[in-house]
């Protein structure tokens, strides 16, 4: 074993990619004296490339476990079907190789019932999970009631999760926060699409839920992906009360509704010691007329006062990402004007328009309106002197698959024309 480091620079110097790893699956079974250390760590060069693992399995008793390791890393199911077959084809929970998973995504968890976390059930084969994705999947379109969908086992996992996704999952907030609180680990969050069946219509501060508060609580120290559907505020007050608070270094906050400007803005300050991203904005809001034959109309709405923000304690931030409504960006400005100099850290600010506006182009500016055009003037003329000043990155535009980048340039080039015209936005 002492000759392993001597072996290990022979073998993988000027080696340390994928192809290399590859020529030398050719090679390797000629040599009968090479250490399995070795072997392990060529084909942990492999690790993305799970054809080549699969055929790695085929060939050795001893290969097989290294590859494995990597090839169930990820395990997605994505449909009712995959999982059927997963419990059908590793029926033992002591032979699945589900242990080798460090991530998992349920995208049916509508099919999870309480015997699957008990002695025997397929959830005990995942015990090294350090990331959980849930989804509803189709549980709308089935009219599913809130009293089948069972969260519990995945309760089994507490012991190594981290990180926690949960998408379209339609549940009372109180059972998801006592959900959330149960992985004494947890770093991540990330709630999106996320609706309690027993919300109607959106309560006032004082009406919000109260609830019992832990005394202990998760870490909460990595990233929070945060749009509530609805009456966001019953579950933000649950996350805001926590004994040991929060220290989140990233924050993704998307607004659905006015009342929720509260939340946004104090989650935002109870984060600023530790807050190193910020990506805060608005779900886009329209109304479409159907005209006859085969033809519509969008309206939007006049911007909403969304509060705002103040960032003057978040010294480590680097990364601002907005996400405003179209007709109203004097709350950048405002959050913008809060920087101070001891903001060493900021180096890049994006923009993230309306994804129509290519469809406007140069006639962008006619649509908004003068007092709308007035406030993209003023973010302007403030983001130009950020770049004069502290040469932070700007970047602008719509985020798009598909979209045309000469349309994303006229839209830049009109509402933030001397940004444009110094050349100091890069087009997202």
């Amino acid at each position: 074993m002492e000759s392993r480091p001597w072996l290990l620079r022979r073998w993988c110097e000027g080696r340390s990619n994928v192809s290399a790893g590859r020529d030398r699956l050719q090679t390797i079974m000629t040599n009968p004296y090479l250490l399995q250390e070795i072997l392990d760590d060529i084909i942990d060069l492999l690790h993305d490339e799970p054809e080549t693992l699969k055929r790695c399995c085929l060939v050795s008793k001893s290969w097989a476990p290294r590859a494995r390791k990597h090839l169930f890393a990820r395990i997605e199911f994505q449909s009712p079907s995959e999982l059927e077959s997963w419990k059908k084809t590793f029926p033992d929970v002591g032979n699945s190789p589900g242990y080798h998973a460090r991530t998992l995504f349920v995208g049916c968890v509508q099919l999870v019932t309480p015997s699957d976390g008990e002695e025997g059930g397929w959830i005990r084969a995942f015990s090294g999970v350090k990331s959980l994705g849930l989804d509803g999947g189709d549980q709308y379109n089935r009219g599913l009631r809130a009293s089948e969908i069972s969260l519990v086992p995945f309760r089994e996992l507490a012991l190594t999760l981290k990180s926690l996704r949960m998408g379209r999952i339609y549940l009372p907030y109180a059972g998801l926060f006592d959900f959330i609180i149960s992985f004494p680990l947890l770093e991540d969050l990330s709630l999106t699409g996320v609706d309690d069946p027993h919300f109607d219509g959106y309560r006032s501060l004082d009406g919000l839920a109260q609830t019992v508060i832990p005394s202990t609580s998760p870490p909460l120290t990595g990233s929070l992906d945060f749009h509530v559907l609805g009456g966001a505020g019953d579950i933000a007050r649950q996350l805001l009360d926590l004994p040991n608070g929060l220290r989140f270094r990233k924050l993704a906050l998307l607004r659905d509704h006015e009342m929720d400007v509260w939340w946004i803005t104090e989650l935002v300050a109870r984060c600023s010691h530790t807050l190193e991203s910020l990506d805060v904005g608005y779900t886009f809001r329209g109304t479409f007329i159907y005209i006859w034959p085969h033809r519509q109309l969008k309206l939007f709405p006049v911007g909403l006062d969304p509060g705002s923000f103040d960032l003057s304690k978040a010294v480590n931030l680097h990364h601002l990402v907005f996400r405003p409504e179209l007709q109203s960006v004097k709350w950048i400005t405002m959050a913008l004007q809060t920087i101070t100099p001891e903001h060493r850290d900021l180096r890049q600010i994006s923009i993230h328009m309306p994804q129509f506006l290519t469809l406007l182009g140069t006639g962008v500016g006619r649509f908004l309106g003068d007092a709308a055009c007035r406030e993209w003037s003023d973010l302007d003329c403030f983001l130009v002197q950020f770049w004069e000043s502290r040469s932070i990155r700007l970047r602008a535009g719509c985020v798009s698959m598909g979209q045309r980048l000469e349309g994303t340039e006229d839209c830049i080039g009109c509402l933030l024309p001397e940004m444009m015209k110094r050349g100091i936005a890069d087009p997202l």
